[in-house]
């Protein structure tokens, strides 16, 4: 008994860990698209805050974000390097009164079958520089 609870527990650990490897590619893919779109519209770079940072809320549909946020957007999709037309404005709309500074994102797999590719969920976000965040608490 205590054998076959130790190997399940190997496997579903093993397979949580090929599941995030996994998204955290698809976040890479998310974010050199995303910083793509951007250089082509001559804006400029931003900060990535972390490969996959909000991975646990999308896979929770709990987006309980830090201060700072600008604009976002959530999208699914089964290529994650090819970004859907929500994806590209955000990416290439210029600043307003709110000087977008860095960038987060979650990627989380919805579905993934062995003959399938997987389907992905994923949420992207711009923010203000962390220093105009924390100033910005005591304005408003």
């Amino acid at each position: 008994m205590k054998c076959g609870f130790i190997v399940a527990l190997v496997f579903f650990t093993v397979v949580l860990a090929f599941a995030s490897d996994q998204e955290d590619v698809a976040a890479d893919a998310v974010a050199t698209a995303f910083l793509q779109a951007r250089e082509t519209a001559h804006l400029s770079k931003l900060e990535r805050m972390g490969r996959n940072t909000f991975r646990k809320q999308v896979c929770k549909q709990n987006l309980r974000l830090p201060s700072g946020l600008i604009n976002d957007v959530t999208y699914k999709t089964s290529d994650p390097s090819s970004l859907p037309e929500l994806a590209q404005k955000l990416a290439t709309t210029p600043d307003s009164y709110r000087v977008t500074a860095r960038f987060g994102m979650g990627v989380c797999i919805l579905k993934a079958g062995p003959s399938e590719r997987p389907e992905y969920s994923i949420f992207i976000a711009t923010y203000e520089s962390r220093w105009t965040s924390f100033w910005r608490i005591f304005q408003e």
